[in-house]
Parts: C-alpha cells; sequence; structure tokens
C-alpha cells in the first residue's frame, strides 16, 4: 500500500468509528492482533476490543462527540493524526457524571499499516483540558 492509500485507511477508521459510531471498521481495518499502545488502559492490549471499549467509553459519555483531523503526516506503513475531539458530555465518562458542559481536546496518534489493515496503535490525549473544562480539575493558578 502506498503511504497515501495508509493514510485514507486511517481517515477512513476515524470518520467511522469516532464520527458516526460504525464499529463494523473494527473488523474490516484492524487485523485481529493489532496491538494498542494507548496510555488509556496503562498497559499494552492485543485485538480490537480495547479500541471499541475507548471509542465507545468516549462516545457514552459525549455522544454528540466529533474528531476533526487537523494535521496529518504519513510515510512508509506509519500515519500520524493531531487531531481535536469536541462534544457535550451528557453522560457518565470515566466513572465522571454527566456535567452538560462543552469540552474540547486534542490528541495525537500514530497508527502502522500492513497490507491496508492497521497492526498498532500510539495515541497521546490532552485529557487534563478536557477534565479542567468539565470543572472535575481546576486550571492552574493565575490562569
Amino acid at each position: 500500500m502506498t503511504p497515501e492509500e495508509n493514510n485514507a485507511t486511517a481517515v477512513h477508521f476515524f470518520d467511522s468509528a469516532w464520527n458516526r459510531g460504525d464499529f463494523s471498521v473494527l473488523d474490516e481495518l484492524l487485523t485481529p492482533d493489532s496491538m494498542d499502545y494507548s496510555t488509556l488502559h496503562g498497559q499494552p492490549e492485543k485485538g480490537s476490543e480495547s479500541f471499541r471499549q475507548i471509542i465507545s467509553m468516549f462516545r457514552a459519555g459525549f455522544p454528540d462527540i466529533h474528531l476533526t483531523i487537523d494535521d496529518e503526516i504519513y510515510t512508509r506503513d506509519k500515519v500520524v493524526h493531531r487531531w481535536t475531539l469536541r462534544g457535550t458530555h451528557k453522560g457518565p465518562f470515566m466513572g465522571l457524571p454527566a456535567t452538560g458542559k462543552k469540552g474540547e481536546f486534542t490528541g495525537t496518534t500514530i497508527v502502522q499499516l500492513k497490507d491496508g489493515k492497521i497492526i498498532a496503535r500510539w495515541s497521546n490525549l490532552d485529557l487534563l483540558r478536557l477534565l479542567q473544562q468539565l470543572g472535575i480539575v481546576p486550571p492552574p493558578p493565575g490562569s
């Protein structure tokens, strides 16, 4: 696959799973032994279930969630996206009751692909910013 085709696969995954809640892309675009190295669960996980849990958690807490890709870099077998997630906190999220507040935060995701399928993912999120917007964590003094 070309770098452009790999990027198109990653964009399709983001739009389908995050913006539309279409989890059929998990079976379509992830290998059965894909690895999720994101830090949200604290340890690497194999298979599509961690992807499903993470996306479901955000979509349950923020039913109107929308992911926008702000920057994309792709080369060989890796794709990097810097993105922004926006939504309204209308449901439970990470053990927190709904606040009704709008939230927006950024993150960066790297996916590695082989033969048109995602085989690994690394992600970093600015959850502190989100928790501050929701009033869960106070902003730094003097801000």
